[in-house]
């Protein structure tokens, strides 16, 4: 039986990445169908034409959103069935069509609701996103914007249930997103990927990474800039996450370290 797939990505003037990365991506692999569906944050005729040439979803309504909120939007668009497979993908992610086959098999194969892979930043260097994630207290927040280190991830690449994973890349089960009513949308832009596998862990719900597949993210970063309009939205919405699920407990260390 044939699987939909739909890949949700936000364009915020970033249409030639997304022409860039994913002009080459099948739209079948195997039993699954791939949809690739934008919502442009701006409004661009070149993205509109290529998503026109491809086949692609686009949608524009003239209106600016949030990261979350712009996922949800498309989300309620394409509206998945519950069989299908939904996927959160930033325009900065670069996938191999044997790798996007082989990491939906095993989705498939997973118990879980939410999944995970292998997160290159540079695969030549085998600098690889950090997996073993645990979620951050008030300090936590402190000590990472003043020393750029993060106690509260560990060192255990293989972990099976990290307890949140990145929404730069983050397949998830359309009934359970349904179920999260979606990101939370008071939140503009990041935190909310880690409040979402939050009220994900508080409902029960499973999170599982795998690492014998991967992508690539060729991330710029932005939000450790001092004093970038990035790093601000990341403080308030640190202070938005901590309050509002009342994590002031002291300083998490990651149990491996």
């Amino acid at each position: 039986m044939s699987k939909d797939v739909y890949i949700s990505i936000v364009s915020h003037k970033q249409e030639k990445m997304v022409i860039e990365n994913f002009s080459n991506i099948s739209k079948s692999l195997g039993i699954f169908n791939i949809k690739l569906a934008i919502i442009d944050n701006t409004g661009s005729r070149t993205l509109e034409r290529f998503c026109k040439d491809k086949d692609f979803f686009y949608y524009w309504d003239g209106q600016s959103r949030g990261f979350g909120e712009n996922h949800n939007k498309l989300f309620s668009i394409v509206a998945p069935k519950e069989d299908d497979i939904f996927i959160i993908c930033n325009p900065d992610i670069i996938i191999q069509n044997d790798q996007l086959e082989g990491l939906l098999h095993s989705f498939l194969k997973s118990q879980c609701e939410l999944f995970n892979v292998k997160i290159y930043f540079d695969k030549d260097a085998n600098y690889v996103d950090n997996p073993d994630k645990y979620f951050p207290g008030f300090l936590n927040f402190v000590v990472s914007f003043a020393t750029n280190s993060r106690l509260h991830y560990g060192k255990n690449e293989s972990i099976k249930n990290p307890q949140w994973i990145s929404g730069a890349f983050m397949v998830i089960k359309p009934d359970a997103y349904r179920k999260l009513n979606g990101f939370d949308e008071s939140y503009f832009m990041y935190c909310e990927d880690i409040d979402l596998c939050f009220r994900a862990n508080k409902l029960g719900m499973c999170i599982e990474y795998d690492n014998n597949y991967y992508i690539e993210h060729d991330t710029q970063m932005d939000s450790r800039k001092l004093f970038s309009s990035s790093m601000t939205w990341h403080m308030k919405s640190a202070v938005k996450f901590v309050i509002k699920n009342k994590i002031f407990n002291p300083l998490v260390i990651a149990k491996n370290l």
